[in-house]
């Protein structure tokens, strides 16, 4: 269902296939054949029951309905006896009842601490039956009242039954099977029609009564008022409509609302939370970041090109939801990253086109595009991957600058955001300074920026601190957070490693295709099928391991410094369905 090609139907149209007597009817239907494929199914266990024990007794000569309800003159009973009382059972037999007595001793396992014998007597013997088999600890073993043929005779007739009863099952089954398929469309619809209808009476209900009317308040989107102003105008003899301002204290809910490009984010953004309503809503803010880091961490062209075109196939072709649709789209743009960083890493299936003689035509134009060989130079990407991680947690600290000075919030965002961005990048350009990669007037006022935001966070990081003697303590000691920010700074190392990762993969895939291409005869299909297959696992892994730590980096990293999410979700009433598509109709 997720993938596959959903119906798209209007709302009548909807309403007609639920028809729920033709529903009513078939569920009537279906669940009398569930009944008697049920019955079917337990009369197949007696009888299978009955078959075991026919097993027991097979090698009775006698009829078994002497066993059962017997003659109007003769009895039958079948005892198991401890063998050291057999004889005295049998001499006991002879004693009391002579020539009105006749049994059979039925075959024993060595092994058996018990002999079984079919006794037959005159029901007028009863009596004594009952003494002796007690005197000798015989017990009595049941004989099912159905049974009147001999074992052997019941044994036949049982399995004949069963396999009868087995047909029936079966044919039952199959109808069940074919009558589901036939209404499985219908069961849809029906549950998709009551779903929408159970969500407008659950909307009708929560208005409040009066005598005469109902009085409902709702959420809706300030570009909405004109498509509701219009909705209601027909029935504004019966109705009136009017806005009125949240009361004090009170949030409404957030309705996220991006460019299209950054969109396809919103998901992501909603599994962290929703951002509290008139607060910062990070999803266009963390988009080029995930994108990129997403492209640096899959890291390879010819990969992202396959992936791209999946992706794209199915947004294109199936009619997706919209969440799923918003998935897919955040993923090929991040596949069109990885062929740029790919391209630019020579990163193509690993080494396949260095690796493979006849790709070597492909060559000059991989050297073309590539800027950087983090194999060789991994360094340079680390560094790359570090600054970018430097960039990210300042831009983060800005975005809370900003939201707490439009907040009125003037100290905090001088206090507790400006310090740090001042202290932090004074810390950067120093060791830039330092290690020779910045000269000139930066370099030369980089200590004083250091030592400015020093002093910003000692004067004003222990302000709620009650006396002087504290304020400073907890200022100078506040200082020690640079940790934390270094460490933050060093996750985006995990860019590096990643990337590194998905080219070391299909380097080896590579090799293991060409060590095996030698080989006669099925040299080349065999090298074909581990290159194809093998580059197919890393594709699934690295683009898990892709996504997963680069999503990390915004949750952890970008989002800590900034993303108040206790909002609430914008929940509109409408028609939500699961197995059908509604089209815009007017009802």
């Amino acid at each position: 269902r997720m993938l596959g090609d959903i119906p798209t139907i209007g709302f009548s149209e909807l309403a007609a296939k639920a028809d729920e007597d033709k529903f009513r009817a078939f569920v009537a239907e279906l669940r009398e054949k569930e009944r008697k494929a049920t019955e079917t199914r337990a009369e197949i266990s007696r009888l299978k029951g009955l078959l075991t024990q026919t097993m027991l007794l097979n090698s009775i000569k006698y009829p078994l309905e002497f066993f059962t309800t017997g003659t109007e003159m003769i009895g039958g009973a079948v005892y198991t006896i401890p063998k050291l009382s057999v004889t005295g059972f049998v001499s006991k037999l002879g004693s009391e009842l002579g020539d009105f007595v006749e049994y059979q001793k039925l075959p024993e396992n060595e092994k058996d601490t018990v002999s079984t014998f079919a006794v037959l007597f005159r029901k007028s013997d009863l009596e004594k039956i009952q003494s002796i088999s007690s005197e000798f600890s015989a017990g009595r073993i049941d004989v099912p009242k159905d049974f009147e043929l001999t074992a052997e005779e019941e044994r036949v007739k049982l399995t004949s039954e069963i396999e009868k009863a087995e047909k029936e099952e079966a044919v039952l089954s199959a109808e069940i099977a074919s009558k589901a398929d036939e209404g499985l469309d219908m069961a849809r619809y029906y549950g998709d029609y009551w779903n929408i209808l159970s969500d407008r009476i659950g909307s009708m209900i929560s208005g409040v009564p009066t005598d005469d009317v109902f009085i409902w308040s709702f959420w809706m989107p300030r570009d909405c008022r004109n498509m509701v102003e219009n909705t209601v105008r027909p029935y504004e003899s019966l109705s009136e409509f009017s806005l009125i301002e949240p009361d004090q204290g009170e949030l409404p809910p957030t309705l996220l609302k991006n460019p299209g490009w950054s969109s396809s984010m919103e998901p992501l953004t909603l599994m962290y939370g929703t951002p509290t309503y008139g607060g910062v809503d990070p999803t266009s803010l963390m988009a080029p970041f995930f994108f990129l880091f997403l492209g640096m961490c899959f890291g390879d062209a010819g990969y992202g090109l396959v992936l791209s075109g999946v992706f794209g196939y199915f947004i294109v072709k199936h009619q997706l939801s919209p969440t799923l649709r918003k998935f897919f789209i955040m993923l090929t743009i991040g596949m069109v990253f990885s062929v740029i960083v790919g391209a630019l890493t020579g990163s193509w299936f690993g080494d396949s086109i260095t690796a493979f003689p006849f790709l070597s035509s492909l060559v000059p134009i991989k050297s073309a595009l590539q800027f950087l060989d983090p194999m060789n130079d991994p360094m340079t990407l680390l560094s790359i991957s570090l600054g970018l991680g430097f960039i990210q947690v300042i831009f983060g600290l800005l975005i809370a600058f900003k939201n707490s000075w439009k907040n009125g919030e003037h100290l905090e965002a001088l206090a507790d955001h400006g310090g740090w961005i001042l202290f932090l990048c004074g810390l950067l350009l120093t060791g830039l300074s330092s290690s020779g990669m910045l000269t000139g007037g930066v370099a030369s006022i980089s200590k004083y920026i250091a030592v400015a935001g020093a002093l910003v966070l000692v004067a004003t990081q222990g302000r709620t601190k009650s006396n002087i003697a504290g304020k400073l303590f907890s200022g100078v000691l506040s200082l020690y957070n640079v940790t934390g920010y270094l460490g933050d700074v060093l996750s985006y190392s995990r860019l590096l490693a990643l990337g590194l990762g998905s080219a070391a993969v299909g380097m080896v895939i590579n090799l293991l295709a060409k060590l095996v291409a030698g080989t006669p005869y099925v040299g080349i299909p065999l090298a074909i099928l581990i290159f194809v297959l093998g580059h197919l696992f890393s594709i699934a892994v690295n683009l898990l391991g892709a996504f997963i730590h680069s999503l990390r980096l915004q949750y952890v990293e970008f989002f800590g410094k900034f993303y108040d999410a206790n909002g609430k979700d914008f929940t509109p009433l409408r028609n939500v369905t699961t197995f059908a598509r509604l089209s815009e109709e007017k009802e």
